[in-house]
């Protein structure tokens, strides 16, 4: 009865899809809001708002109605489908999910929240599963090194994930959600916005079986953001976040750990200053961040109890950015310059009973000019460069130059080159001796030059977006952890590896209710040392989304269709496809309040495939979620 419920759901999903797709509207409605906002406005790729068209690197903006739409439950389902990015799945939904951009290592790709760096100090990694959607507004995505602007470990790329904050009437809002594998999501928010005060809260539990052994999962997920107009130039927010992630820890198919578990705590403190004026952007950020990752399996060989891992960051970062910046202040100037410069102080500190007690500091001053001359108001020049100081590896010089060139007014021509690095973990350098397994502590930084060229056309209304980008990056010191000449596991700085890439992207509002997304990546990624393939070589994505706004009440139907397609994999692993499909309905309850009740399926897996993206665990199969919610 159940299996033929999921084949109900799954051709019902198609055949809509289909019918909306070949114009046939099926609920009556005016003029509305895309589902997608195409972005036209990116910060990441130059630490100041500037127009898509005039970006030096290849960007992906997340809108929020996107982040809704996908209905995923963490940042791994959100990204999983973007041109050039790679989720690596353990699996279970507790399984770690890692990411890598073009090519990349998990280690190489820096994540940000609000502009604080939360890669693991220890590993290098972030665990994509651990930050829930509920708190993300935006995110931006940076393809390429950015170590110019953001530093070590920037050599992949960057994400910078933006946090909600209240900017409406007072409103409380509840959710409950229930699913395959006795999955259980309870969710609570609250916001409110005074003259000058405004708050968002929210809190989420989240709970599932699993599919496997001892795959469950228990997170807990609590976040505040407190916002003050300090005057009509001036804002300072304090964000407050505490994630509570207990996880069985399933192991390979072939040699399972029925008893290993896991738990992840994390408490993080920031605060932001922001003064923005008429020619002038000053933006100060402060945080603390602790960490804690325990880990036990009472069936490890040798075991000696569990390990306990204590992580403590904080850091302070300030950038400013002048609008109408002169050189020479002797006269006229040959075209506008926008002067961004700004510096960071990081000190990690590390308490693991694994690898003892280990700290790092690093200070970092960096410097960015976009000249735009008088002559040539379509083409603009960016040069940055940064400096850093690192207690352990010494100083760091990090240049990037590019340009963009305005070939029409919906059609602009990018390219740039950059150097980057990445600086070993502490477990890199700090594992601790025995006949198998062991540190090296005169491991030296992985560095990088990459070489990017593209097209972006982005129509005047917004309705489409194209994309086309060619990528190259030579890789040297490559890490890499293999046996020695005495037979116990270390890593040495013995690769290389050399990475070209194409990347295709089309967004496209097809009509008032439907909105469509493809791209396509080719990767080339060769060890140079072992010429062995490194990557997969053809990645196709798709998403497909609908929303209308049916009736009078403009109660709002959405569906989506999101996946993606994997060919080409090295090892003779085998080709995968991963699809998941989501349907919204809101229902009014309260005209006068304008109260509505929502309710939702989310399809997870929508083909039920089982393919292994780490050789020996495979995905879990097809999932489903009811939801209800409303607002108060």
């Amino acid at each position: 009865m159940f299996q033929k419920f999921n084949s109900i759901i799954t051709i019902f999903l198609i055949i809509f899809i289909i019918n909306i797709s070949l114009g046939n509207q099926l609920f009556a409605a005016g003029q509305q809001e895309p589902l997608f906002s195409l972005p036209e406005v990116v910060v990441i790729a130059s630490k100041y708002p500037q127009e898509l068209l005039e970006s030096v690197a290849s960007v992906k903006i997340i809108s929020k109605e996107e982040i809704l739409s996908s209905q995923s439950q963490n940042l791994a389902g959100i990204i999983s489908n973007i041109a050039g990015i790679e989720v690596t799945d353990y699996g279970s939904p507790g399984d770690i999910k890692s990411l890598s951009i073009r090519g990349s290592s998990p280690e190489q790709v820096l994540v940000m929240i609000d502009g604080q760096v939360v890669n693991d100090q220890q590993t290098g990694k972030i665990d994509l599963g651990i930050i829930p959607t509920s708190i993300i507004e935006k995110i931006e995505i940076y393809r390429g090194p950015a170590s110019a602007l953001y530093g070590a470990n920037a050599l992949g790329g960057v994400i910078n994930i933006v946090t909600k904050k209240g900017n409406g009437e007072k409103n409380l809002a509840t959710g409950l959600y229930c699913g395959s594998n006795q999955t259980q999501k309870y969710q609570i928010s609250y916001q409110n916005r005074g003259a000058e005060w405004n708050y968002f809260f929210t809190g989420e539990y989240y709970q599932t079986q699993g599919e496997r052994e001892n795959s469950q999962l228990d997170r807990i997920s609590l976040f505040g953001k407190i916002s003050k107009e300090l005057d009509q130039y001036t804002n300072l927010d304090l964000t407050i976040r505490y994630i509570d992630y207990q996880r069985g820890i399933p192991g390979p198919a072939y040699y399972p750990s029925p008893l290993a578990q896991q738990e992840d705590r994390n408490f993080n403190l920031n605060l932001q200053w922001q003064k923005k004026e008429e020619d002038k952007d000053i933006n100060v950020i402060a945080w603390y961040d602790f960490k804690t990752l325990s880990y036990d399996d009472p069936d490890e060989w040798e075991y000696s109890g569990a390990s306990l891992n204590k992580n403590h960051t904080l850091g302070i970062s300030f950038d400013c950015t002048n609008y109408d910046f002169n050189w020479s202040n002797l006269g006229e100037q040959d075209g506008t310059n926008i002067l961004t410069w700004g510096g960071e102080l990081k000190n990690d500190r590390v308490n693991s009973s694994e690898i003892g007690e280990q700290q790092a500091f690093n200070g970092a001053v960096f410097l960015q000019n976009v000249w735009q001359p008088m002559e040539l108001e379509n083409l603009n020049i960016s040069l940055g460069m940064r400096y850093d100081y690192h207690q352990i590896f010494g100083g760091k010089f990090s240049p990037r130059i590019g340009l963009s060139y305005g070939l029409q007014k919906d059609l602009s021509f990018h390219a740039s080159v950059a150097h980057a690095y990445r600086t070993p973990t502490f477990n890199d350098l700090y594992w601790p001796e025995d006949d198998y397994v062991g540190g090296n502590p005169n491991l030296v930084p992985e560095t990088a030059w990459n070489y990017e060229a593209g097209i972006r056309y982005i129509d005047e209304k917004g309705t489409t977006q194209a994309e086309l980008n060619l990528f190259r990056k030579n890789v040297n010191n490559l890490i890499n952890w293999a046996a020695d000449s005495k037979e116990v596991w270390r890593p040495t700085n013995i690769g290389s590896a050399r990475l070209n890439g194409v990347e295709v992207i089309l967004m496209k509002k097809l009509n008032d209710y439907l909105a469509a997304d493809l791209n396509y990546t080719y990767l080339d990624a060769i060890d140079l040392d072992l010429g062995t393939q490194l990557k997969p070589k053809h990645k196709y994505g798709l998403g497909i989304a609908y929303l209308n706004k049916s009736g009078r009440n403009e109660d709002d139907l959405t569906i989506g269709l999101k996946g993606y397609l994997v060919t080409g994999r090295p090892d003779n692993l085998n080709n995968y496809y991963l699809f998941d499909a989501n349907l919204d309905r809101d229902f009014t309850i309260d005209r006068e309040k304008n109260r509505k009740v929502k309710l939702s399926l989310t399809i997870k897996n929508l083909f039920d495939q089982k393919p292994e993206l780490v050789s020996g665990y495979p995905v879990q199969g097809r999932t489903f979620l009811l939801g209800i919610s409303t607002d108060f």
